[in-house]
C-alpha cells in the first residue's frame, strides 16, 4: 500500500520542534538536536533518539538544505546597535540616509588580499588519492586594497582603488585617497553633492578626512556597527575574490595577483545592483 516506501520515523510534533530549533540554531548538529528533542519530550515513554540520516531526511521533507552559513556578532543584537541601524535606514541625514538617492552614494572600505585568495580549497580525485594541482603557494605577502564605489551607473568614474603591500591603511593614506576622490568628482560632476558611506572603524573616523569631504560640500555617514550586510562594497569584495579563484591558473606571484585584481575591479560594469541588493531603493529615477 505504501509502494515499498518505508514509513518516516521522524514525524509528528518532533518535526515541528525540529523546524523551530533550526530557526534558532541553524548551525546545530545531530547530537544537539537529539538533546533538545529529549528535553522537549522529557517523560515520554515513546521518545527515541534519531540517527543523522533520519534527521537529514526529516529536514529535507520540510524544505531545509545544507548551505554555507554566516555568523552574526552578538553585539549586533544589542539594543543600541539595533537602534543605530534603524536610524541609518529610516531617518534623514545627518542621522541616516533615508533622504539620499543611491546615485549620490559612494561606499568606501578596505580589505586584505593574498595569493591564498585565489586558491581553490576543494577538488575531486579517485578514492584514496589526494587532490593535487599546481597553483600559488598559500603563504605570501599581503596586499591591501582600498576601494570606493559609486551607486550611479552613469557616473564617468564609478570606482577608485589603491593597492599596496606592507603596512595597513593609515590615516594619511585614507586622507590622500579621499582627497583624490573629492578632486575627481568635483571635475566630472561639479554640481553634485555626494554622500560617503563607510563602516565605523576607528581608522575611518578621521577628522581631517571628514573635513575634506564636508568642506567640498559632500556628506559623510557611518553605517551601524556589526552590520556589514548593509555595505554594498562587502559584496563587491566577495565578487572580486570569486573572480580571483576563477583565474587562479594565471596567478603565480604578487605581480600577477595585482594585475588580476585590477582587471577584476575594472570588469564590473556597474555597482548599482550591489546597492539595490543591500536595500538602497531610493533612486533619482523614482524606481529601483
Amino acid at each position: 500500500m505504501t509502494g515499498n516506501n518505508r514509513a518516516s520515523v521522524f514525524r509528528d510534533h518532533n518535526l515541528l520542534l525540529l523546524a523551530l530549533y533550526r530557526i534558532a540554531f541553524p548551525k546545530s548538529n545531530a547530537a544537539e538536536i537529539n538533546a533538545f528533542l529529549y528535553r522537549a519530550n522529557y517523560g515520554s515513554l515513546d521518545f527515541r533518539f534519531y540517527s543523522s540520516s533520519q534527521i537529514t531526511e526529516a529536514e529535507q521533507r520540510i524544505g531545509l538544505t545544507t548551505k554555507k552559513g554566516s555568523t552574526t556578532a552578538y553585539q549586533a543584537l544589542l539594543p543600541i546597535n539595533k537602534q543605530k541601524r534603524w536610524m541609518y535606514w529610516n531617518l534623514p541625514f545627518p542621522h541616516g540616509i533615508a533622504d539620499i538617492f543611491r546615485e549620490d552614494l559612494i561606499d568606501l572600505d578596505e580589505c586584505g588580499v593574498e595569493l591564498s585568495s585565489a586558491d581553490r580549497k576543494f577538488g575531486k580525485s579517485y578514492v584514496g588519492k589526494r587532490v593535487k594541482q599546481t597553483g600559488p603557494y598559500s603563504k605570501s605577502e599581503k596586499y591591501n586594497l582600498l576601494l570606493a564605489i559609486s551607486g550611479d551607473p552613469n557616473l564617468e568614474l564609478k570606482r577608485w582603488c589603491d593597492i599596496w603591500s606592507g603596512e595597513g591603511t593609515t590615516g594619511q593614506r585614507m586622507i590622500d585617497f579621499v582627497r583624490t576622490i573629492v578632486s575627481e568628482i568635483s571635475t566630472i560632476a561639479p554640481n553634485r553633492r555626494f554622500c560617503f558611506i563607510m563602516d565605523n572603524l576607528r581608522s575611518h573616523q578621521n577628522q581631517q578626512m571628514s573635513t575634506i569631504i564636508i568642506a567640498a560640500g559632500h556628506r559623510l555617514m557611518f553605517r551601524a556597527p556589526y552590520y556589514p550586510v548593509d555595505g554594498p562594497i562587502e559584496y563587491v569584495f566577495n565578487t572580486i575574490q570569486g573572480v580571483l579563484r576563477i583565474r587562479n591558473d594565471v596567478i603565480i606571484d604578487g605581480s600577477s595577483l595585482i594585475n588580476e585584481l585590477r582587471l577584476a575591479i575594472a570588469a564590473i560594469p556597474s555597482f548599482e545592483p550591489y546597492f539595490i541588493n543591500c536595500g538602497y531603493w531610493r533612486s533619482r529615477h523614482g524606481h529601483t
